[in-house]
């Protein structure tokens, strides 16, 4: 079988040292470039990137281990599989329960993510997948994410958004979306309405580990004829209760 030519020759290469020190911790430069086979140039820009951002770190004896930064990386991913478990069959049953479709979401960048989605049994869906992407400042799962950082991330990452104006209810102005927030963190819960995409509502309610940090949203979708205004404190209950359980399970405690 042909081997596939990678479209990013230096991060290939550099994953390879990644792994050959994984493998050999200790070994020093001279040793890493004749076991890869990389010129002398070329092996030590990529040894000097990956010890600047944390991937390597250089001994006292000149050989190489990995940093820090990889076991955060990999905490921060085990983190999200023991989620991704965790909170499958619990969005399962607030599925069945709203008959709503539902979404587990993380803040990646400036932008949301869904690692989750769970139909629900309304004849009309609502087109989302595993993977998509999603504006922060008009989607209820980017508001909750936003409401749980403090001030000064939260500060950097507004200065991320793009202020896209999704629909005629979409909030665009940084200080009528603070202010919106606010209402959020009192809450406990945010609503979209119809602010991402016309005709669509949508309930989210926030998820925290064992710090009482929220690392992820849980929300439920639908059209305006599913979820009228006047159900959202009722489906905001059941959100927040279920967000609870997935949070327990992570090791958070309500008191």
């Amino acid at each position: 079988m042909k081997e596939q030519k990678s479209v990013a020759p230096a991060l290939t290469k550099g994953f390879a040292i990644l792994d050959l020190i994984a493998r050999e911790p200790g070994l020093g430069f001279a040793e890493i470039r004749d076991r890869l086979g990389l010129p002398n140039s070329s092996c030590h820009h990529l040894i000097t990137t990956l010890c600047q951002v944390g991937a390597l770190q250089a001994r006292a004896d000149r050989g190489y281990v990995l940093g820090l930064r990889l076991f955060e990386l990999g905490a921060q991913a085990g983190n999200q599989r023991q989620l991704h478990e965790l909170a499958l069959p619990m969005l399962k049953d607030l599925a069945q329960q709203t008959q709503l479709t539902c979404h587990l979401g993380v803040m990646e960048g400036a932008e949301a993510v869904y690692l989750l989605k769970v139909e629900g049994s309304r004849e009309i869906r609502v087109n989302t997948w595993v993977g998509k992407r999603l504006s922060l400042h008009s989607s209820s799962l980017g508001k909750v994410l936003l409401a749980g950082l403090p001030e000064k991330e939260l500060d950097e990452v507004l200065e991320q958004v793009t202020w896209e104006r999704k629909t005629p209810r979409s909030i665009v102005d940084p200080d009528e979306f603070r202010r919106h927030l606010h209402g959020v963190r009192e809450r406990g819960w945010a609503f979209d309405d119809e602010e991402d995409l016309v005709n669509i509502r949508c309930i989210a309610a926030p998820v925290r580990d064992m710090r009482g940090q929220v690392v992820a949203a849980i929300s439920a979708v639908g059209t305006v004829l599913d979820i009228s205004r006047e159900r959202f404190n009722e489906l905001a209950a059941v959100l927040c209760a279920t967000a609870q359980e997935i949070s327990q399970q992570l090791g958070h405690s309500a008191s």
